[in-house]
């Protein structure tokens, strides 16, 4: 159907019909795929690397380019990528790419026992914007987190690779058999500034919650303990602001050592790709029924919804 008469047929403008056409004809060809279909409506997962792998391998990337839908089909990440970026903006992939190309599972944040979720929220968010792969969570009450985590958190856990552990001693040795270094922010006479860690190695940061800090489990189990240093009467940073200027840290010292933050290969970063792109999997099925529900009806009538959503795909 010409945009001129699917802009008459939804009674909108000219320009915003050829929009809509356009997002339409992408649900549709999408949908004459079997592949297609299962990419956008069936559960799938990517698959996990052992600990053991991990431990073996200068890169702590914790994907493999498999991907299992619920009836146990496989797809890889190149397969993702061709049924699902036709969907998105040339924005949203450009955004994509650049996230992508600077993200870093070298650097592994774990909180312990937080108990306001905003502040997990907002760790969350310090890490993806300062390109942190992944958040681990220890005693984490994710019920509440879930509640509170869009208002603090900007939508950035969407994009972490975000693990909950019910015990320190479970999320510690997983850590330390991936291969990390583990260093717990606490204060002992052995303690050394975050200045004096060695960011360019794999290292798992432990920050502890906002009463008691690190538990005396978790600090035993590390490898080490840092601190921020500090001038001022106060002897503590809310731990949000305590993993903004860790992670902050990690990444300068990162570049000035190495040269560059990200470290994943090429074919890591088309797998992280066909990962991010899953997270739209749920908006992008609600984007195709509307769409061609509405091209069978014609129903559509005010101008903002058209842009809206046909946002996601053109």
């Amino acid at each position: 159907m010409p945009s001129t008469a699917f802009a008459n047929t939804f009674r909108v403008s000219q320009f915003e019909g050829a929009i809509l056409l356009k997002a339409c004809t992408r649900a549709h060809r999408l949908l004459s795929s079997t592949a297609g279909k299962a990419l956008c409506f069936a559960p799938i997962k990517a698959t996990r690397k052992p600990s053991e792998v991990l431990r073996n391998s200068v890169s702590k990337f914790p994907f493999v380019d498999t991907f299992k839908l619920s009836s146990g089909e496989l797809y890889r990440s190149a397969e993702v990528i061709a049924g699902l970026a036709p969907l998105a903006t040339s924005k949203r992939l450009a955004t994509l790419d650049k996230v992508v190309n600077g993200r870093s599972f070298s650097i592994l944040p774990i909180v312990e026992g937080l108990h306001d979720m905003g502040n997990l929220g907002a760790v969350c968010r310090s890490a993806d914007a300062l390109g942190l792969g992944a958040v681990h969570c220890i005693n984490a009450e994710s019920q509440r987190y879930r509640a509170r985590k869009q208002r603090n958190s900007a939508g950035a856990e969407k994009w972490m690779d975000i693990r909950m552990w019910d015990s320190p001693a479970s999320c510690i040795q997983t850590a330390k058999a991936a291969g990390y270094h583990v260093v717990a922010t606490h204060f002992d006479p052995d303690a050394v500034s975050i200045h004096d860690v060695d960011w360019t190695q794999p290292t798992a940061v432990i920050l502890g919650n906002e009463r008691e800090g690190v538990s005396a489990q978790a600090v035993k189990l590390a490898d080490s303990t840092a601190y921020i240093p500090m001038s001022g009467f106060v002897s503590s940073f809310n731990v949000s602001v305590a993993a903004a200027l860790v992670f902050y840290e990690a990444r300068r010292a990162r570049v000035e050592c190495l040269g560059h933050h990200c470290d994943l290969s090429e074919h890591e970063k088309q797998i992280l790709t066909a990962v991010m792109l899953l997270q739209h999997q749920g908006r992008t099925t609600q984007h195709i029924e509307e769409l061609l529900e509405r091209s069978q009806e014609g129903s559509l009538t005010a101008a903002s919804r058209v842009q809206r959503d046909a946002g996601g795909f053109v």
